[in-house]
Order: structure tokens, then sequence, then C-alpha cells
């Protein structure tokens, strides 16, 4: 299917003067009026979201594969718990070293073959580290190396990714697309991927990971093969510092993304705070075991796959504002019950909410970046949104451990949940409708 690179939308972009100028959005596929349905309302996506969608799911299978794999394969050569946790540190941590300089790489370069040749790298780590576990012995160092290199590889997937979406479907297709991407995604790799590995983990480590390296491969070729006009760079040759400085004064400027930011940061840290101690609040408080611990975390997951396909049709009769407002209030909600009604019942409905919010969350903003962002910024402004939420989800966890012991993990929810409030308050305006939104559209998103 071919499309045209240039939509009769037009979106505002920072010029290197700071000055805010007009232009064509770029990257879009533009509705066709001859079609019925051709204004984007139409839920049939293309061919090429399909294809797309199927390497999602294909490379989510891998993640699923490799994110149970390697705490499983790292606690298998040391019961030491620092190093099984700079496993998880080492896969993160790419995103804070090198999330705003990728960001640049995505909008200077064309994303569908960045996206190809990323998957295709990642393929050959993976292989690499598969022929390593065969033929020697797997140690700390190794593991650790492994998974920041495939983080590496992650985050410039991750953020070209989530830039190029809009090359691909209409604008009011994105919602629907990113609904059926984000559930798909986390339908492989919480609930299928999980239980494989740990059934081919203890049949054989190496070919787990060879698996993982097909998955990779695949997706490599299903993406290669998505028909959408080249992207021309969108760089004008400044530094790279220069570019990410006006990346993050475009979103500093813009009211609404800016503070969806924050309370984004917000929400991930409290997120972070949970899942970092919930299973010690399982045993304690609900006096539950692995079993009750794995069937309240699958709540969660559970919750994520439930709603996001329907966000979309939400958003469309609810609108941004009580989307957003509606999500942010069931997080306060959760961790309120959780903090004050310890029982099973109450913890897995809990779970199944709070999933449900932060998949709302993510779906409604995702689509409002892609809505409203300049093609030639995208890049920079997802990466450093995605930035805010792989840095706060570790420090919630670690801030979680510090404030759990001194005060206790109830009262630690309650607090939480206090700060998820006072921010979302703080920061209303990250909260407002889509009219709100499209205020910023063809004017300096300063003065709104």
């Amino acid at each position: 299917m071919d499309h045209s690179t240039t939509s009769g939308d037009s979106a505002t972009e920072t010029g290197s003067a700071g000055t805010v100028q007009e232009r064509p959005a770029t990257g879009a596929v533009p509705p066709d009026p001859t079609v019925p349905g051709g204004d984007g309302a139409s839920t049939r996506l293309p061919a090429a979201f399909h294809r797309l969608w199927t390497a999602a799911v294909v490379s989510g299978l891998g993640d699923g594969l490799r994110y149970t794999a390697l705490p499983l394969l790292a606690a298998s050569v040391s019961r030491a718990p620092g190093d099984v946790a700079a496993v998880t540190v080492a896969g993160m941590l790419p995103w804070l070293l090198f999330g705003l300089f990728v960001g640049v790489l995505a909008d200077r370069v064309d994303r569908r073959t960045l996206m190809w040749t990323t998957d295709l790298v990642r393929g050959v780590v993976v292989a690499a580290f598969a022929v390593l576990l065969v033929v020697g012995e797997p140690s700390i160092p190794l593991i650790v190396a492994f998974a920041f290199a495939v983080g590496c590889a992650q985050v410039v997937f991750d953020t070209a990714a989530g830039a190029f979406l809009p090359a691909v479907v209409n604008p009011a297709q994105l919602g629907a697309a990113n609904g059926r991407l984000m559930a798909a995604q986390v339908l492989t790799s919480q609930f299928i991927g999980p239980p494989i590995a740990g059934l081919v983990f203890a049949f054989s480590v190496a070919w787990l990971f060879a698996v993982d390296a097909f998955t990779f491969v695949l997706a490599a070729v299903l993406v290669l093969t998505i028909r959408v006009p080249r992207r021309e760079p969108g760089a004008d040759g400044a530094g790279v510092g220069r570019d990410v400085i006006e990346g993050l004064r475009w979103l500093n400027r813009h009211r609404v993304l800016r503070d969806q930011s924050v309370i984004y940061g917000a929400m991930a840290l409290v997120s972070g705070a949970l899942l970092g101690i919930f299973v010690l609040y399982v045993n304690d408080h609900l006096g539950l075991g692995s079993l009750g611990y794995g069937l309240l975390m699958a709540c969660f997951a559970l919750g994520n796959v439930a709603v996001a396909p329907l966000v979309p049709r939400l958003r469309a009769r609810w609108g941004d504002r009580a989307a957003l407002t509606t999500a942010v209030l069931v997080v306060i909600l959760t961790l309120t019950s959780l903090a004050l009604l310890p029982t099973p019942v109450v913890a897995g409905l809990s779970l199944f909410l709070f999933g449900a919010a932060a998949m709302t969350w993510m779906v409604v903003t995702v689509t409002v970046r892609q809505e409203l962002v300049p093609d030639a910024l995208l890049g920079r402004v997802t990466s450093t949104y995605r930035m805010i939420g792989f840095g706060a989800n570790p420090l919630g966890a670690l801030a979680a451990g510090v404030t759990a012991t001194l005060i206790g993990i109830r009262p630690m929810l309650a607090a939480g949940a206090a700060l998820v409030a006072v921010v979302a308050v703080a920061f209303r305006a990250g909260l407002g409708s889509q009219a709100a939104v499209d205020e910023h559209v063809g004017k300096d998103p300063a003065g709104a």
C-alpha cells in the first residue's frame, strides 16, 4: 500500500532560534475522501499496520522469554541479591544514559530502517549469547553485559517504533492502532512468554535464547516489508547537543504534554514502588504464598490486556480529559484500597483496575503525542517521555524499600496515593481534553 508522506494537517515546530513555525505534519497517512470512512474514522487498519502488529507479537514473545530467563539464569549462577538485581538494572540503564541521544537519531534517519536493522542486530547479539552458553559457563559479568547490550538496542527500537506508527495509519486511527499494539505486546510478553520460558529454561537455556534470536530476525523481516515512503532526515545539520536541547525545550514549552510527562513520572514512581514491595505485601498482609503472588500479578497484566482495545472507544466517547482523569482517580483509589483493605479479593480487583488505568493512560497519552508532536521532533519527545518512566520506575522500587522500612508497607501505599493526587492537581493541564490539546496546534505552545 502506497501512502503520501504529507497530510493536510499542520503542526507547530520550534525552529532553531526558538520561534514557532507552521509546517505540514509529515509521516502520517492522509485520509482518502474517495473511500467510505476515508476521513480516518474507519477502524479498518491498513495491511502495513498488520505487519507491524505481527512483528510486535513476535518480538513481544521473544521479550517475554528473555525477561523471564535472564533473572533465572543470573540466580542459577549467583544467589547474591546484588548480582541478580544488577542484571535488571543493566537492562534499564541505557534509557537513562542514551535515551535523549537516541531520540535525536530517530529524528535524523529513516525510522523503518532503524527498526529493522536494530532488530537484526539484536538477533545476532542474542544468537551469539546462545552460542556462548553452549561453549562455556555463564557468569554474572557476561549476563550483565548481555542485558546492557540488548537494553541499548531496545532503546533504539522502542524510540523509533513510537515515532513510526503515524507513518503507517491515518491520524484518526492512531488510538485504535496503539490499543491493539499494546494489548498484543502485553499478552505475549507477560502471559504467553513467561510460562514458555519457564518450561524451556528447564530443558535448555541456550535453546531459549536461540528462539529469542529467531523472533528478532523474523520481526526484522516483517518490518522490512512494510511499504511506507522512505522518510527524509529531519535534522538541519545542528549538533547532537543542540538537537537534544531543542526537543527538551519544545516539550517544556508545550504545557499539556509537559504536564502529562510529569504526572506519568509520578505514576511510574508509584507503580515501581508498588511492584517492588508487592511480594512482601502479599506475604505479610494477605498471608498468601508464591502461587497467590503470581495470580495477583496476573490480575495486573489482565487489566492491561482487557482495557487496551477499549481505550480508543472510551476516548471517543468521553474525551481525553475524562479518560485521563478517570485513570488517575482509579490509580489513587486502588492504592488507597490496598492500604486500607488488605484482603485477597480487594487486592486482585485493585491490581486489575490499576493495570487498566495504567494502560488507559499510556494509550491516550501516546496517541496524543503522535497526533500533536511535529514529525521532526517526535523521536526526541518520545524518548524523553519514556526515559522519565524508565527512570522513575526503579527509583520508586528503591524508595519503596526505604519508606516501607520506616513507616510500613500500607502507610507507604497511602502515601503513594497522596503523591499521585498532589501531582495531578499541581499539573492538571496534563489532564486536558482533546479540545484543549488542539488549541496548541498552529500556535506557540508556550502561549497556552
